[in-house]
């Protein structure tokens, strides 16, 4: 008997005893300890709680790390790519199938995602993507209910059978956990499990337990099973769905409803079945960690250089704080119950008749020094992580032509380039088990795609997509960028600035060719230029009529 099949009587179940394993070895590396700190970093929790010394300390923040992260992420970002897939074979049109994959990224709102992986990566050194099938997910409208969807894995809640193999798709399984309540448990219990599992949540109080959900292989093919540390929620089943009873389903769909059926469509044959072979997860690491799955985010080495910086400014402010109000030695019997508000103007009365009865300290200057170890730090620390004044597209040097600072642009990215390349390495996997969903899922579907009419202008027609046209075809990811970076679209500005200068482009085809974004009214414009140049082509035209009548023009005019 399996093990899933069996009443574990208050044993743990093998996936607690996994997930334990995962646990210990984060520890190991600092990640429980180090990534919760980094967040609170990044967010601005930069101060230990106050002691009984350190409770008048000012606790200022200048978050360096917050600054140095955001421009990582935005150079990551700055380049937007597309997925496309790339047949081996001459005779598979993937034009329909790109077409297909793009509306599901719309539907997956993947650009969106990306940016919450890439915030992951930076500031917790990875990212994990898993994609899954939702049957109840709104998505396409097809004869299979539901559609692929995504989520981002936090990098504590996903464990690996062999955390030092960098892999994803060597890994014999991969465990996630999530947080949910005891009535999401009692929900998605196969019905053969929920006595056991009713019993195990007996005398529990909590309302918040830890579901995991196990993905391994058997000869090659992915299953998946779900449990809690003492009951399974689910026998192992397989990720590819059940083929037979689908294509049933369809025929069935087919055959009741003729009206809908597209000329294309034919009956579905039984065919061999498809599996999964694929994990459906996907893992990044911002920065290689030498023999571990688990990246090095950019907060780490930071975190020393934040602490000295908002020290120092304490300090600073610490000492002026001490320095405002002014000390006073009084000797006995001088002040006779005056106090001493340092309010401007205030007359103290010094009742020894020395004169010297009330005098103010002479006290410490405050030093500059501080301030300038800060500045120079802040600084030392941009240009170790990479994030110079060119790269946060600070204001340079007013005599600084388009040209040379796009040059120094493209330089600053140079570091950045490897970073971003790890990433769309991520996004080529992507794309992999995508067309693993869409082969195993998606047997026809309607969709919208973008196409041209007759005149050339962008409209949305209705489609159908058949994965049996693919089933075959050995595809490639390729990963393509979209449009420039902000150096190119600089190099482009400088360009047309150029050519309409020196007379080569007019002002109307110098609008046109303007890159898209760098100017709101662009339309308002155009439509400006053309309303004046009727109005000239009215006026000269007008004018020839009267020249051809013999009337005597202004040659000015003629002109």
């Amino acid at each position: 008997m399996a093990q899933w099949q069996k009443e574990l009587k208050g044993e743990e179940t093998p996936l607690w005893k996994m997930y334990l394993d995962g646990v210990r070895y984060q520890s190991t590396l600092g990640l429980r300890t180090s990534i919760p700190q980094n967040v609170d970093f990044y967010e601005g929790r930069q101060w230990p709680p106050p002691t009984e010394s350190t409770k008048n300390l000012p606790r200022p923040v200048v978050n360096i790390v917050k600054m140095i992260c955001r421009s990582k992420r935005a150079s990551i970002l700055s380049t937007p790519v597309k997925l496309l897939y790339k047949s081996y074979s001459p005779r598979t049109d993937t034009e329909r199938l790109n077409d297909f994959l793009d509306s599901i990224l719309k539907e997956l709102n993947q650009e969106g995602l990306d940016k919450l992986a890439v915030d992951d990566g930076i500031k917790k050194g990875s990212y994990f993507y898993h994609y899954y099938w939702d049957s109840a997910g709104i998505g396409h409208t097809g004869r299979a209910d539901g559609g692929v969807r995504c989520e981002i894995i936090d990098p504590l809640s996903i464990f690996f059978a062999s955390p030092h193999q960098i892999d994803e798709q060597k890994q014999e399984w991969i465990l996630i956990s999530t947080t949910v309540t005891p009535d999401y448990l009692l929900s998605i219990c196969d019905k053969g499990l929920l006595p056991a599992l009713k019993s195990s949540l007996q005398g529990e109080n909590s309302t918040k337990l830890t579901l995991l959900t196990r993905y391994f292989r058997v000869n090659g093919e992915v299953f998946c099973e779900r449990g809690t540390k003492s009951a399974y929620v689910s026998a192992p089943f397989p990720l590819s769905p059940r083929l037979e009873e689908i294509e049933s389903a369809l025929n069935q769909a087919q055959t009741a409803d003729k009206s809908q059926k597209s000329p294309e469509q034919a009956p579905i044959k039984a065919r061999k079945r498809a599996v999964a072979t694929l994990y459906p997860i996907v893992c990044g690491s911002y920065e290689r960690r030498e023999g571990s799955i688990y990246g090095i985010s950019e907060i780490e080495g930071i975190i020393p250089n934040q602490k000295a910086i908002n020290f120092n400014i304490a300090m600073s402010l610490l000492n002026a704080q001490q320095c405002a109000w002014g000390k006073y030695i009084a000797l006995p019997g001088a002040l006779q119950g005056q106090k001493i508000l340092n309010t401007p103007g205030q007359v103290l009365i010094d009742h020894t008749g020395t004169g010297g009865g009330i005098k103010r300290m002479s006290e410490q200057e405050l030093s500059s020094s501080p301030i300038s170890l800060v500045q120079e730090l802040t600084e030392l620390t941009r240009t170790a992580t990479g994030v110079n004044e060119i790269m946060s597209g600070e204001a340079l040097s007013s005599n600084m032509s388009g040209v040379a600072i796009a040059q120094l642009q493209a330089q600053a990215e140079v570091p950045i380039e490897e970073l971003r390349s790890s990433f769309w390495e991520a996004k080529r996997k992507q794309g992999l088990v995508l067309a693993q969903f869409i082969r195993l899922y998606y047997y026809d579907k309607e969709f919208i795609r973008k196409t041209k009419d007759k005149n050339g202008r962008e409209c949305e027609i209705c489609d159908y997509f058949y994965s049996k046209d693919y089933e075959s075809s050995v595809l490639d990811v390729v990963v393509e960028p979209t449009r420039g970076t902000r150096a190119s679209i600089t190099s482009d500005i400088n360009l047309l600035d150029t050519c309409l200068k020196n007379g080569k482009i007019s002002l109307e085809a110098y609008i046109r060719a303007y890159p898209e974004g760098a100017v709101n009214n662009k339309t308002a414009i155009l439509k400006q230029l053309e309303e004046e140049k009727a109005s000239e082509i009215t006026q000269l035209r007008k004018e020839l009529e009267m020249y051809k009548k013999g009337k005597t023009l202004d040659p000015v005019s003629i002109v």
